[in-house]
C-alpha cells in the first residue's frame, strides 16, 4: 500500500470517527430533550389532574353549603322529616339530612339536591356527558366521590385576620349545662420562631419592637335563666356577684410566654378579670410541640344569680387586638377537668359544620375538609366605647361617665362633680 493511500486511509478513518463521536452526542442531546419534554408533558397532566380533583373536591363543598341552607330553610318553616317523602319537598330534605349525618353517608349531598345520576355514587360536573364528546372536560372525567356532613363537631375552628380580628362564637350543645369550662388553643399560624420572636420578657413593654405580638383577648358572656328564657339586666354585664360568686361577663388578655405562666385559668380569676381594675394581661405557656402552641384552660363561673345557664345568650367574643399576625383558633367544650387539663368534652351542636368532601378527575382523588359557619359570627359588634369619623376625626365634645370622672375641655383636663354634664 502506497504512503498517499495510508494517509487517504487514516483521513478517513478520522472522519467517521469523528461523524460517529458527534451523532452520539446529537443522539444524547436528543434524548435527554425527549426526556425533558415527556417529563414536562407528564407534569403538566399531574398538575391538571390535581387541580382538577381539587376543583371537583371544592364542587363538592360548595353543593354542600345549597343542602344545608334548603335543610335549615325547612327546619325555620316548622318542617319535620317523613320518610317516603315526594324528592325535594321539605320533609323529604330534612329526613335524607339527618339520615345522612346519623350514617355518615357519602351520598347525602346528592340525594338532598336530587343529583343521583344513574347510581354511579358520585356527581359528575364535567360539561360534557359521552364518549363521543370531546374536550378536556371528558378527558379529566371531573366527579366529587364522597361528601359528608355533621352539625356536631369536637371543637370549633376559625382563623383571625387583620381584615377580620373578631368572632362571637356561641356556646351551644345539646348538653350545655354540663359544660364547666372551656379549652382554648391558639396561635399564629405564620410563625416559625415562636422563642426569639414573641415569647422572651416584656415584648409588649419594648417600644422598639416592630411586629405584633399574638396576644389574644378572650372574652366570656352569659345570664342567668328563668323558666328556659334568658334573664338579666344590663348592670350584671358589668360586674360580678360577691355574694355568690357569679358574672355574666369577664374578659381575660392572654399573652403567650415561654415560661412562668400558667395553663388553667380558675373560676376565681376569671371572677376577678369581670372587675376593670383587675384584668391585667394572663400570662400563658407556650410551646411548638403540638399543632396549636399556646393551650389554656378556662374554668367558667356561675352566672350572676347562679341559675342555669341560658344557652341563648351564652357565648364567647375573641379577637386579636393588634389586628395581626394572622391567628388560627380552636375552641373545646369541656365536661370535666383535671390536672389543669380538660379530660372530657361535649360536641357543638348547631355552630359550625364539618364537611368532608372527595373530589376525582380521571383516576386521581383529592380530600378537602371543611367547616362551615351554621350561626352568623360577623355581625356587628362594637369594638370600641368611641369612635370618631370626618375629616379629620376631631372629637368636638366634653363628656364623663361614673365616679371620679376626669373632664377635658379644649385640652383642659380637671376633676367634674357628679351630675350630669351636657
Amino acid at each position: 500500500m502506497s504512503k498517499h493511500t495510508i494517509t487517504k486511509y487514516k483521513s478517513g478513518a478520522v472522519s467517521i470517527y469523528i461523524v460517529v463521536f458527534l451523532t452520539l452526542i446529537f443522539g444524547v442531546i436528543t434524548l435527554s430533550f425527549i426526556r425533558i419534554i415527556l417529563n414536562d408533558a407528564t407534569e403538566s397532566t399531574n398538575a391538571d389532574l390535581y387541580q382538577s380533583a381539587y376543583d371537583s373536591a371544592l364542587a363538592g363543598v360548595e353543593d354542600a353549603k345549597i343542602a344545608l341552607l334548603k335543610y335549615h330553610d325547612c327546619l325555620s318553616q316548622g318542617a319535620v322529616g317523613k320518610n317516603g317523602a315526594t324528592s325535594g319537598t321539605c320533609p323529604d330534605i330534612i329526613y335524607q339530612m339527618e339520615q345522612g349525618a346519623n350514617n355518615d353517608d357519602c351520598d347525602v349531598v346528592q340525594r338532598v339536591l336530587g343529583r343521583d345520576q344513574e347510581d354511579q355514587h358520585e356527581v359528575i360536573i364535567q360539561e360534557t356527558q359521552h364518549s363521543t364528546d370531546i374536550g378536556n372536560s371528558y378527558e379529566l372525567a371531573q366527579a366529587y366521590t364522597c361528601v359528608k356532613i355533621t352539625e356536631e363537631t369536637d371543637d370549633y375552628l376559625t382563623t383571625l385576620t387583620s381584615s377580620d380580628d373578631v368572632r362571637i362564637i356561641p356556646l351551644r350543645s345539646a348538653d350545655i349545662n354540663s359544660v364547666n369550662a372551656i379549652e382554648f388553643s391558639w396561635y399564629a399560624n405564620n410563625v416559625s420562631d415562636i422563642t426569639n420572636k414573641y415569647m422572651s420578657a416584656n415584648v409588649l413593654e419594648k417600644a422598639s419592637t416592630t411586629y405584633a405580638p399574638p396576644v389574644i383577648t378572650f372574652e366570656i358572656f352569659q345570664t342567668d335563666s328563668n323558666n328556659g328564657q334568658p334573664y338579666f339586666t344590663l348592670g350584671e354585664l358589668s360586674a360580678n356577684n360577691d355574694a355568690s360568686d357569679g358574672t355574666d361577663h369577664s374578659l381575660l388578655v392572654l399573652k403567650p410566654v415561654q415560661s412562668g405562666g400558667t395553663n388553667l385559668i380558675t373560676a376565681a380569676n376569671v371572677l376577678d378579670h369581670s372587675d376593670k381594675y383587675d384584668n391585667a394581661p394572663i400570662n400563658v405557656n407556650c410551646n411548638d410541640t403540638s399543632d396549636f402552641a399556646c393551650t389554656v384552660t378556662v374554668e367558667l363561673p356561675p352566672t350572676f344569680r347562679k341559675t342555669p345557664p341560658a344557652q341563648a345568650t351564652r357565648f364567647l367574643r375573641v379577637n386579636i387586638p393588634y389586628e395581626q399576625p394572622n391567628t388560627d383558633v380552636s375552641v373545646t367544650l369541656c365536661t370535666a377537668v383535671s390536672e389543669g387539663k380538660c379530660t372530657d368534652h361535649t360536641k357543638f351542636t348547631g355552630v359550625q359544620a364539618a364537611v368532608d368532601s372527595t373530589g376525582r378527575a380521571n383516576d386521581l382523588y383529592r380530600r378537602v375538609e371543611t367547616r362551615i359557619e351554621l350561626v352568623d359570627v360577623y355581625y356587628p359588634f362594637p369594638e370600641y366605647s368611641l369612635y370618631l369619623s370626618g375629616k379629620d376625626n376631631e372629637l368636638n365634645k366634653s363628656y364623663y361617665v361614673t365616679n371620679n370622672c376626669k373632664k377635658a375641655d379644649n385640652g383642659a383636663v380637671s376633676g367634674c362633680a357628679n351630675s350630669a354634664y351636657i
